[in-house]
């Protein structure tokens, strides 16, 4: 035996290679057409359409419903209280009412926003699509102004309100405003700062008892008497407006001196109802975010 012999071992013949090292010797060597090539990745989220639910037109009819719901039993009780001998607690109790009914009637199908600052607010939140927040926005301002035509409409059939004045007058004893159209002559810098803070604080309301830790069975009930005591404490500084919606539904019929006012009503509310989206974006619980899909486009 040669010394190489003996350090290598004794030489072999060469054998065919067998069925299993061809295959290992594939898995090694993959074919590159087999490798997925990410070519581009899209940056924004595209929210997962769910063709199970409601649709889109089904949702915004339920707001128009639920926001004139909500518009003429607050407004109505308003309009009329000063016919009637009402206290401000029988107007609060109106918009609580009205919320509670239009939530247990369409909250299973829109969710039952009735607010146009409450749906800029779930959208911040991270709970609502924004391809959604316009055409509800867009639905929540016909059922207001539908529910400011239909009181201007009653009122105009009984003659005997002609000795209040005019029946644009008398609607817009319910119109929100500032300056000579808040109730106790404050300014639209007071009535802008309580705007803002109520509507904070129905949005923060709002996404606590819609979270996916709450009772749902509870949100109907805990919004409405939200709604009813801030509209109450709004009241001597703008007529309680707390929603761009129902200010704009009613100035509409009451007059362009209440119209040029609404500015303020749409502003405020949306500031509010900003801060308290973001701030339960980035504090709130992580399960209440609505599920996002990233779209990559990859090729073979």
């Amino acid at each position: 035996m040669s010394q190489r012999e003996f350090e290598d071992g004794p030489e072999k013949e060469p054998t065919e290679p067998t069925a299993d090292a061809e295959a290992v010797e594939t898995d090694e060597e993959a074919p590159v057409e087999d490798e997925v090539i990410l070519t581009e990745e899209i940056d924004e989220d595209v929210w997962v359409e769910d063709n199970s639910g409601p649709s889109l037109a089904s949702r915004m009819a339920a707001e128009v419903g639920g926001t004139f719901i909500l518009v003429f039993m607050g407004v109505g009780a308003a309009v009329f209280s000063g016919v009637m001998g009402w206290d401000v607690i029988t107007v609060a109790f109106g918009f609580a009412l009205g919320v509670i009914i239009a939530a247990l009637i369409f909250g299973g199908i829109s969710g039952a926003h009735l607010n146009p600052a409450v749906t800029v607010g779930v959208w911040l939140a991270g709970r609502f699509p924004g391809r959604d927040v316009a055409p509800y926005i867009l639905a929540q301002l016909i059922g207001a102004s539908a529910a400011g035509a239909v009181l201007l409409g009653l009122r105009s059939t009984n003659e005997l309100y002609d000795q209040l004045g005019t029946a644009q007058e008398f609607i817009g004893t319910g119109a929100n405003g500032y300056g000579e159209f808040s109730p106790t002559q404050f300014g639209w810098v007071a009535g802008g700062v309580v705007e803002i803070i109520i509507a904070a604080l129905l949005v923060a309301v709002v996404l606590s008892v819609t979270s996916h830790r709450a009772n749902p069975a509870v949100a109907p009930f805990a919004i409405g008497l939200t709604v009813g005591f801030l509209v109450l404490i709004a009241i001597p500084f703008t007529n309680g407006a707390l929603n761009p919606a129902r200010a704009t539904g009613i100035a509409l019929f009451s007059g362009a001196d209440h119209l040029q006012q609404v500015w303020l009503f749409w502003v405020a509310p949306m500031l509010g109802a900003a801060v308290s989206g973001m701030l339960f974006r980035a504090f709130g619980p992580e399960e209440d975010l609505e599920t996002v899909e990233v779209v990559e486009l990859i090729e073979d």
